[in-house]
């Protein structure tokens, strides 16, 4: 740049620097970290948790804190915790110098930051953030079904919150109750985040991938993030695992009582049975089939509580002998698939804790099971090429970690 005459030069704004570039990093110990990062040496640290209905001053006073301390430490932790919302458990490391004086404690932040909070040579408190060591990995898990699909995950150590996406996302196309057999398989990739130092499982993200076989017959799904934002399931070709509506709106299930004529348990006359019963625990959550809109959501005779959606001009689901209707359900009210709506129960005409799970087309009950579903919008056209690359990344992951792959991937 010319400037009266003279060559200047300018530097550009430069960059943030990422949080991992100017914070430490936790360690195991209190005294690990402050003899590195403030020269103070820790003679040995003990473990303390929060009791019920104790405060912080309560728990610096236990570790033997000075009043002026208690009052010093209070105001450095308060600006980057609130300290009136410490949790039930909560832990504090503290440690002693040479004396057997309370010097340093330390405080889990967050599930990324610890707190040190320490006094220094001058005699003054000081606080110091560090950053906390999180492996986040990508855990392929995979089994034969020889009982029952939760069995056989609970042997492959798969978490409930990842089975329940793998159960919402395969629920669209396979029926839990009726189509599993002995022998058929399953698998799935999903994010785990592990604390480094203590070995915790912190969080189970996103899953991935969801496959099975059923009967020889392979099925598999891919999760993608659409250029709109939105997530969506696509198989192999792009067609979305998504239906107007669920099948079996309530999960680990048994079919109990198929729609068409049977005799009624209670009166003992043979009758149209207009929709499918699910056999399953009083307060099993109750999925909404698809998105829509209240109609009812209240007591209804025979039924019971119950709850019934309209999704569009065309379909409504009906579910009764509800024990409870889940907060923010009420006729009027906008809810998602996948939703809890309420809560299984034997309220009404009932013999036992149940679901009574009605699909109605145009007003007229259907049976759930053998109805023909239409699919969501598969994956538009021009993001073909970039969803290639999510299935080829879960492919490749599968085949490095040398886990046999049971469905939906080719690892020719």
């Amino acid at each position: 740049l010319l400037l009266g005459g003279d060559l200047v030069e300018m530097e550009g704004p430069r960059t943030r620097p990422s949080i991992e570039d100017v914070l430490p990093v936790s360690a195991s110990t209190l005294g690990g970290l402050l003899a590195k990062e403030a020269n103070l040496f820790i003679k040995r640290e003990t473990s303390l948790v929060l009791n019920k209905n104790e405060t912080l001053a309560d728990i610096l006073k236990r570790a033997q804190f000075s009043s002026n301390d208690l009052y010093q430490i209070a105001e450095i932790v308060s600006q980057k915790i609130n300290v009136r919302k410490l949790g039930i458990g909560m832990n504090f490391i503290i440690g002693f110098d040479d004396y057997n004086q309370p010097v340093a404690l330390k405080i889990n932040q967050s599930e990324k930051l610890d707190y040190f909070i320490f006094k220094n040579e001058l005699g003054s408190w000081k606080g110091l953030q560090a950053i906390r060591p999180i492996d986040t990995e990508f855990i392929h898990a995979s089994g034969i079904i020889n009982v029952t699909l939760y069995e056989a995950a609970v042997a492959a150590d798969v978490p409930l919150s990842a089975l329940d996406n793998f159960m919402r996302v395969m629920g669209f196309s396979v029926d839990f109750q009726r189509q599993l057999q002995e022998g058929d398989e399953f698998e799935l990739v999903y994010k785990k985040t592990t604390d480094r130092i203590t070995g915790e499982t912190l969080s189970v993200g996103d899953v991935h991938y969801v496959g099975m076989v059923l009967s020889g017959k392979p099925i598999g799904y891919y999760r993608h993030k659409n250029n709109n934002g939105n997530i969506g399931w696509y198989d192999e070709n792009g067609k979305s695992a998504v239906r107007t509506l669920m099948r079996t709106p309530v999960n680990g299930a048994r079919l109990s009582s198929s729609y068409g004529m049977r005799k009624h348990p209670i009166s003992g006359y043979n009758k149209l049975h207009k929709g499918v019963d699910f056999a399953v625990p009083t307060g099993t959550p109750i999925l909404a089939a698809g998105s829509g809109r209240i109609e009812i959501a209240g007591w209804n005779g025979n039924y019971g509580r119950y709850i019934r959606i309209r999704h569009n001009n065309t379909y409504q689901t009906a579910y009764a002998h509800l024990s409870g209707i889940a907060k923010g359900v009420y006729a009027g009210a906008q809810v998602d698939q996948g939703q809890v709506i309420g809560f299984v129960g034997s309220t009404g005409r009932s013999t036992g804790p149940h679901l009574h799970y009605e699909i109605l087309v145009n007003r007229r009950q259907v049976n759930p099971m053998t109805i023909n579903l239409p699919t969501g919008k598969n994956l538009p056209e021009i993001e073909y090429d970039q969803f290639q690359k999510t299935v080829k990344n879960v492919e490749n992951y599968i085949e490095k970690n040398s886990v046999k792959s049971y469905a939906g991937t080719s690892l020719n």
